[in-house]
């Protein structure tokens, strides 16, 4: 009878990966919201305290403080994020990481630029379910679609 609780209980606990995407694409929403807000506090509270960012053109940041650091270093240098949407295209969990793959645009201002900078990409982020249930951004990566300088592929 033991052995048929615990298994009723994991199964329960287990979420399948639409689920999983449909929790993923809520706190996206989230975090996009709080990213126009300009609310750091909101965006952190989804990384885990050993998280890895991997972002486009600049070098690896490694841990809660250090991210806290650089996107506080970019609201300070003036550039502001104005829309933000992602659009979550693949989960796959294993156990208590789940892997999504998915697609932004973007526009922001930037002091010095005449006009806002339009951007769109991909990224891929490492979740990481918590005991209670929540997701942590384990590792992050994002890259853009447009080529530099105007080159074509």
């Amino acid at each position: 009878m033991l052995a048929f609780c615990f298994f009723v209980g994991i199964s329960t606990y287990a979420q399948t990966d639409e689920q999983l995407k449909q929790k993923i694409e809520s706190i996206n929403k989230e975090l996009s919201k709080a990213m126009i807000a300009g609310d750091n506090a909101t965006v952190l509270k989804y990384y885990a305290s050993d998280a890895i960012s991997l972002p486009n053109n600049s070098k690896l940041i490694e841990g809660l403080d250090a991210i806290k650091k650089s996107n506080e270093s970019m609201m300070q240098s003036g550039a502001k994020i104005k829309t933000f949407e992602s659009a979550t295209k693949q989960v796959k969990s294993c156990g208590n990481t789940i892997t999504e793959i998915g697609t932004y645009k973007m526009s922001m201002t930037i002091p010095g630029m005449s006009s806002d900078y339009e951007d769109e990409g991909k990224y891929l982020t490492i979740w990481e379910k918590q005991s209670d249930g929540s997701l942590k951004i384990k590792t992050e990566i994002w890259n853009t679609d447009k080529q530099p300088m105007g080159g074509g592929m």
